[in-house]
């Protein structure tokens, strides 16, 4: 059982657009050596007036592009993956996979692929939470977790991200991820005032123009250059410092 398994999963086929845009089809055991994560999406998603789904395109501060996502839900993991300073690039639905078992022909197209920056990868299926238990649901994530164990990829399928406040910051942090212009001689100042932990509201009350200060201590949160516990509500008496590293990568909590 176990032999005609692995030689199911070894015909599978992997239809991928390299970034050139050219379409390429290969193996399982090929895929596990293409940087799906530069990849654009193999399918172009649907747009309808009435559709359930609220389909958008994301920009990431991790790749600096456009990355197209089929639902809010799916653009919400894409920003808390921007923030994730482990993560070094992501796409969305980059590639299709196609079989034949003894359920019969499938093909599945995951949301999102995800490289670490220690080279490993991640397949990742964003579902309705409420969907997350139907059986069609389970049997595309079992065929796709199969096909990811061959390519040496990790596999996720997920709903809501945990914890809700910390996703609700986020967000609001994601607001601040670009770097504003001429504003860099604030990074310094806020950092070194900073050097304790000290009231969000305080640290901007510091500087002559507080509520540019407050931008760019915002942004500096989003880069982890300034440390700021995400459990709880973020307000003007929310503690920040400066992490050890302040150089873009520093500590998220």
């Amino acid at each position: 059982m176990k032999l005609a398994a692995d030689l199911q999963l070894r015909s599978v086929q992997v239809r991928y657009l390299h970034p050139d845009g050219q379409e390429e089809r290969c193996s399982l055991e090929d895929a596990a050596e293409v940087a799906f994560e530069n990849c654009g999406a193999i399918r172009r998603i649907p747009h309808r007036a009435d559709q359930a789904h609220t389909p958008s395109t994301h920009w990431s501060s991790t790749t600096n592009r456009m990355i197209e996502c089929e639902s809010y839900l799916e653009s919400v993991w894409m920003t808390l993956l921007d923030f994730n300073p482990e993560v070094s690039g992501f796409s969305g639905q980059p590639m299709q996979l196609f079989g034949v078992d003894d359920r019969g022909s499938w093909k599945a197209t995951p949301d999102l692929f995800v490289r670490w920056l220690d080279g490993s990868a991640t397949m990742m299926e964003v579902k309705n939470p409420a969907r997350l238990a139907d059986a069609k649901v389970k049997a595309t994530a079992e065929r796709v977790a199969a096909c990811c164990a061959v390519a040496g990829w990790g596999y996720e399928l997920v709903g809501e991200p945990p914890g809700r406040q910390r996703t609700i910051n986020v967000l609001a942090l994601a607001g601040y991820r670009r770097e504003m212009v001429g504003v860099s001689h604030y990074r310094a100042q806020l950092l070194s005032l900073a050097g304790e932990p000290v009231q969000l509201g305080q640290l901007v009350s510091f500087t002559a123009e507080p509520l540019v200060a407050r931008a760019v201590v915002l942004h500096l949160c989003w880069t982890g250059e300034l440390a700021v516990d995400l459990t709880r509500p973020l307000e003007d008496t929310s503690l920040v410092q400066a992490t050890t590293a302040s150089s873009g990568a520093g500590a998220r909590q």
